[in-house]
């Protein structure tokens, strides 16, 4: 029994770093950035602690590469699938302790409780904690998605602006990313750069970044960069067209989420009301039955 214990601790305490690891928003990792852009180098000698725990959450992670991965959302996170995978085992095993761990912690206090009720309840604990990260990143990386699209309406103006002023469509790409600032700037310069290293048009880099974020709105954007590049064609009014209706977007999405915010602060509302009368008539009540 004491051996259980000491392993359900252990098991307990390794889920609380996990969660507090996933709660508080880490540094940006410069390992992840030479990763993406394959220029990776194996660190020779003794390896740091933080190197550990990477190749841990690389084996980690490798054993569990038949899960489904949400691919485009972590790209635009920033994070490894193989980490990733490594969180979701993580918090499945710490949801599948946390229950025995209580038990054992009343049968010490003399409750003893019928088996069925902790395997019961780790079974579904661990089930539910299982699938914590894919709710977290997915929430995460639709916040992403939608500051990206706030930044893309900003990027359109720009480039608008630099066509306007007389720039051919590549150098109107590149300028207009060199001149904003912010996570979304730095994404869309980094895909035109590698773009332009590879000897390729800016709108292929564009077209790739969508498509490894999800984001629709910056394929159209490669696409009326690549007919104007490749035909000629005059995109002002059609990029002024685009970002106007972006706006549009995101001011109805805006409202709509300030409607829902605004409902849902209906019911506690309710229960302060509730208990505020309750508050009001218990003591006429405790001098009537009292």
């Amino acid at each position: 029994m004491n051996s259980w214990i000491i392993l359900a601790g252990l098991l307990f305490g390794l889920a609380v770093g996990v969660v507090v690891r996933e709660i508080v928003p880490a540094r940006p990792s410069l390992r992840a950035a030479f990763g993406r852009l394959e220029a990776t180098q194996p660190i020779r000698g003794g390896q740091p602690m933080v190197s550990r725990l990477d190749d841990l959450a690389r084996s980690l992670g490798a054993s569990a590469s038949w899960l489904p991965v949400p691919l485009p959302d972590l790209r635009l996170l920033g994070q490894r699938p193989d980490a990733w995978l490594a969180s979701k085992l993580m918090f499945g095993l710490a949801g599948l302790a946390v229950v025995p761990f209580l038990s054992a912690v009343f049968a010490l206090g003399g409750y003893h409780v019928p088996w069925s009720v902790p395997v019961a309840g780790s079974l579904l604990l661990g089930a539910v904690m299982f699938f914590i990260p894919d709710v977290v990143t997915r929430v995460n990386a639709a916040e992403k998605r939608r500051d990206f699209r706030h930044a893309l309406t900003s990027y359109l103006d720009l480039v608008a602006l630099e066509r306007g002023a007389g720039a051919a469509p590549t150098e109107a790409l590149e300028a207009a990313a060199q001149v904003g600032g912010g996570w979304a700037f730095e994404r869309i310069a980094a895909a035109l750069d590698q773009a332009r290293k590879a000897s390729r048009p800016p709108w292929e880099g564009l077209a790739q970044l969508a498509a490894e974020t999800g984001i629709p709105e910056l394929a159209d954007l490669a696409e009326i960069a690549g007919i104007a590049g490749n035909e000629g064609a005059k995109i002002l009014d059609t990029l002024a067209a685009r970002a106007e209706s972006m706006r549009a977007e995101a001011l109805a999405e805006t409202k709509a989420q300030a409607g829902s915010r605004s409902t849902t602060m209906v019911l506690p509302i309710a229960m302060l009301a509730a208990g505020f009368l309750v508050l009001l008539i218990f003591p006429d009540f405790y001098r009537l039955f009292g």
